[in-house]
């Protein structure tokens, strides 16, 4: 059982970094690889439960497990968790209709949030297609839904084509003998000790920040956990957190998943709204807009983010927030809006759905 203060990111990674056999394969051929289990799995599929499920020339769909270890202090999963997951389908919808030794790498990646997630929604599912594939640049789109069919999100991207010289020196590493004690993290139960949301409800922003971060009153709950995220700071419309620079992140690569850092991003644009608020004010996200710089290396180092309010309207919110590296490094930048519902916590602490708060 994880001890106070504890993330996954304490424990030995597990999943295969560099299967660069891989790389001898079309994009087509790598994704069906990793369906139907003849290549290793990365990481953030240990940790997450986040895999291809089909691949067709110009056309994917990912899925990944709405768990409870993706909940926050109110018992809703956010919209870095679908940024996370889109990173993925948008990436690889492309990656599909590649020769070998070419892969892409995220240049900006967009979100439009249309309904909270909720424990009810089961699994993410992504579709994921082309719009253009260029020698240099590509663009591609998803649909993000839950198992009923429900339309969560609506992701977009614009992805760089590159070489990667020396792809398919190797043999391909084929799967090892699954690790199940204990099982993968997302596998996991959640402790009741962090399943205290309402124990937030009380207290004003800045009361449940210094209760978490600094006397230790209350936990900081599931999703933390899965991040490994620390937050270090909070003003009237600021927000920085340290990021950890884990293995657990990345999808193959000795660099950070771009859906880690657009989660990262996320986190910081929405505790800087979260800091504007009042208590009982509940802030429901409604876009996401990502650009990348440069790939953060996974070095156990930490990342800092810093998110920062730049818009205060009676119930429209806007922020931004940068992403930089141990060594000073900018690796990207992000701008978020949300909109501001006045009794949402006493909604859902009355039993109320998450998705009933979504603006229409």
């Amino acid at each position: 059982m994880l001890t106070a203060m504890q993330s996954f990111h304490d424990e030995p990674v597990r999943g295969v970094i560099g299967n660069f056999g891989l790389l001898a394969l079309p994009g087509i051929e790598t994704l069906r690889s990793l369906i139907t289990g003849a290549a290793a799995m990365p990481p953030i599929h240990h940790l997450t439960g986040i895999r291809p499920t089909q691949a067709d020339p110009g056309a994917v769909t990912w899925e990944m497990p709405v768990t409870d270890w993706m909940h926050d202090r109110y018992g809703v999963i956010w919209g870095g968790v679908y940024a996370f997951f889109s990173d993925a389908v948008v990436g690889t919808a492309l990656l599909s209709g590649l020769p070998p030794g070419k892969v892409v790498t995220t240049s900006e990646l967009t979100l439009s949030y249309i309904r909270l997630a909720t424990p009810d929604a089961e699994r993410l599912i992504g579709h994921g297609q082309t719009v253009h594939l260029g020698n240099s640049l590509g663009l591609s789109e998803a649909r993000i839904e839950d198992v009923h069919g429900r339309l969560l999100a609506f992701a977009s991207t614009r992805c760089v084509v590159i070489d990667l010289p020396g792809g398919g020196a190797s043999d391909v590493i084929l799967p090892g003998v699954p690790i199940s004690d204990p099982p993968d993290p997302y596998l996991r139960p959640v402790p009741e000790t962090l399943n205290l949301w309402h124990e937030h409800s009380r207290y004003a922003p800045r009361e449940v920040f210094d209760k978490q971060w600094i006397t230790g009153e209350l936990d900081v709950g599931p999703v933390t956990r899965m991040t490994g995220h620390r937050a270090v700071e909070m003003g009237d419309g600021t927000y920085t957190i340290e990021w950890p620079a884990s293995p657990w992140f990345s999808a193959g690569m000795p660099a950070m998943y771009g859906g880690a850092v657009s989660w990262a991003l996320d986190t910081a644009v929405e505790g800087a709204i979260f800091s504007t608020l009042q208590p009982g004010e509940f802030n429901a996200s409604i876009d996401l807009q990502v650009r990348f710089f440069r790939p953060p290396m996974l070095d156990g180092r930490t990342l800092i983010v810093r998110g920062e309010v730049q818009h205060r309207g009676h119930r429209l919110r806007v922020a931004t927030a940068e992403m930089v590296d141990a060594d000073g490094n900018k690796v990207a930048t992000a701008t978020g809006s949300a909109m501001l519902i006045p009794d949402g916590v006493e909604h859902l602490m009355a039993g109320g759905s998450a998705h009933e708060l979504t603006p229409n």
